[in-house]
Parts: C-alpha cells; sequence; structure tokens
C-alpha cells in the first residue's frame, strides 16, 4: 500500500530515528491489524501527528491565554500560566502513544471477529472439502466470501502468500500462525498443518473443529445475554431509580434546611448523571463488540 503525501514526509523528517526506536512488538501488532504500512513509516506519522497536535494546541493556547482572556479583563498568575503552557506537551505525548496502541487495539478487535465469525467459516470449508477440494482451493473461496468478515481477510493473506509469493500452502499457514490475532484462529491453524503433514482426514478435522467452536460461540453468547442481564438490573437501579430519588431527596432536603445551594443540583444534572449514562453505553458497547 503506497504511503501518503504526509507519510512520506513525516519519513523524510523522522525516518532516521523511526528505523532505530521501531519494536518488533508494533510491527507485529501492524500486521495482526492488517495494517498496510512498515513499521518505521508508522511510527514517523505518529511522531509528526504528535507535533502537529503540539504546535497547534500551544498556538490555540497562546493566543487564549495572551489575546483572549486580557481583553476579557481575565489575567492569570505565572503558576496557572505554566500549568496552560504544559497542557500542548501533554496533548502531544498523548496523541503519539494513542497512535503506538492503536494497532494493538485494532489487532485485538479483528481477534474478537475472527472467533465470532470462525464456526461458520469452518461449516464453508468443510463443506468444500467433502467435495474434494483442496486446502489451497478453500482458502481462495473463502477469500472472496464478504460474509465471513475477517477470517475471510486471514485467508486472503494465507492465499496471497500462495498466488504471490509463491509459497506452499503449509509454509503460507504456518506464516500467518505468527500474524493471526485470534487464539482459535491460530490452534485451528497449527492443528490443520498437523493433519496435512500427519495424511489424517482434513473433512473430519474441519467438522470437528467446525462443531467446537459453535459450541464455544453459543456458551460466549449465553455468558454475554447473563452479563447483559446484570448491566440492564444495574442501569435500572443507579441511572434511573437512583437518580430519581436524588432529584426528589436533595430539593426536600433544601426545602427542609432552608439552604438552596443548588450547586450540588446542577452537577447532578448536568454531569454526574450524563457520565453515568455514558460510562454504561460504553462498557455495553465493549461487552458486545465481536458478539
Amino acid at each position: 500500500m503506497p504511503l501518503t503525501k504526509q507519510q512520506k514526509l513525516s519519513y523524510k523528517w523522522f525516518g532516521r530515528i523511526a528505523e532505530k526506536k521501531v519494536s518488533d512488538k508494533l510491527i507485529s501488532n501492524l500486521e495482526s491489524a492488517h495494517m498496510e504500512i512498515r513499521g518505521a513509516a508508522y511510527l514517523t506519522f505518529a511522531m509528526l501527528n504528535s507535533l502537529l497536535g503540539f504546535m497547534i494546541s500551544l498556538i490555540v493556547f497562546s493566543i487564549l491565554m495572551f489575546m483572549v482572556l486580557p481583553s476579557l479583563s481575565i489575567y492569570l498568575d505565572n503558576v496557572i500560566t505554566i500549568l496552560f503552557l504544559i497542557i500542548p506537551a501533554l496533548i502531544g505525548i498523548s496523541i503519539y502513544f494513542v497512535f503506538l496502541f492503536l494497532p494493538g487495539i485494532r489487532a485485538r478487535a479483528r481477534g474478537k471477529k475472527i472467533d465470532a465469525d470462525l464456526a461458520y467459516a469452518l461449516n464453508f470449508i468443510s463443506a468444500m472439502t467433502s467435495a474434494g477440494v483442496t486446502p489451497t482451493e478453500s482458502f481462495r473461496s473463502l477469500s472472496k466470501q464478504e460474509i465471513y468478515g475477517e477470517v475471510k481477510e486471514e485467508a486472503a493473506w494465507i492465499y496471497r502468500d500462495v498466488a504471490l509469493l509463491g509459497n506452499d500452502i503449509l509454509t503460507s499457514i504456518r506464516a500467518n500462525i505468527k500474524r493471526t490475532p485470534s487464539q482459535k484462529f491460530k490452534e485451528f491453524s497449527q492443528g490443520l498443518v498437523v493433519t496435512v503433514t500427519s495424511g489424517g482426514s482434513l473433512k473430519s478435522y474441519f467438522m470437528a473443529k467446525a462443531n467446537q467452536y459453535m459450541w464455544e460461540h453459543r456458551q460466549d453468547q449465553k455468558q454475554l445475554l447473563e452479563s447483559l442481564g446484570v448491566m440492564a438490573e444495574s442501569y435500572v437501579t443507579s441511572a434511573v431509580a437512583g437518580v430519581l430519588m436524588l432529584l426528589i431527596v436533595i430539593p426536600l432536603m433544601m426545602i427542609i434546611s432552608g439552604d438552596f445551594n443548588t450547586t450540588f443540583l446542577y452537577i447532578l444534572i448536568f454531569m454526574v448523571i450524563p457520565l453515568i449514562h455514558v460510562g454504561f453505553t460504553v462498557v455495553v458497547q465493549s461487552m458486545s463488540q465481536g458478539a
């Protein structure tokens, strides 16, 4: 995949540094995430975006502190000014680490999606094997089936090594074992290599693994539904009933005490309640990924 103009520029500026700093873990995560970019080029892109984030935020905060706030007759003391100037550096560092962690996050997300679709893809392969189709042709056909999602991408990379690099199917599968983010697909691939080299029945192996992963997938779905049920009960208790009780009790306490300071009420309504809903949304979404 060709580099964009921004990536070429970043590599031109930081290429020598990145070639020395790039780690094997980053390279492995990029391959597992199927992000088609060299490790050093990706690292220079992270450096450039970090630098841009620092410079843009520094300009914005400088304009805010030295132009906007003084025009409003608001003056900051030296300690707060220094703290405000530190924020752009923190933003730049945060952007850099976000880019470093992004391939690993994408790889783990791909692994979950592969695990969810693997049982169905193995049923497809076992049906083709029953018809006498070779493993190479099975992976070629699987690589064209969009319905199997990320499993289709794994099959495409295996067949790519066969068709473009000239490797045999076993060498291609062994190479994919090292880069796949799915432990189940890795286990399946290792068993496939052993079955082929030992002369075992591919049809029986595919059917056995398909049944195994289908059963495991059903168990995962059952556990997910139970967890979502617990989350729903917690949501009703804390985010609905609990909030309503607070909105009733707090005004009553104000009336009884005669203190009508509504600051806490505003904080509850405009900060705490939205954060509770956002928190539950994030947790449920993370639980449901790859399901």
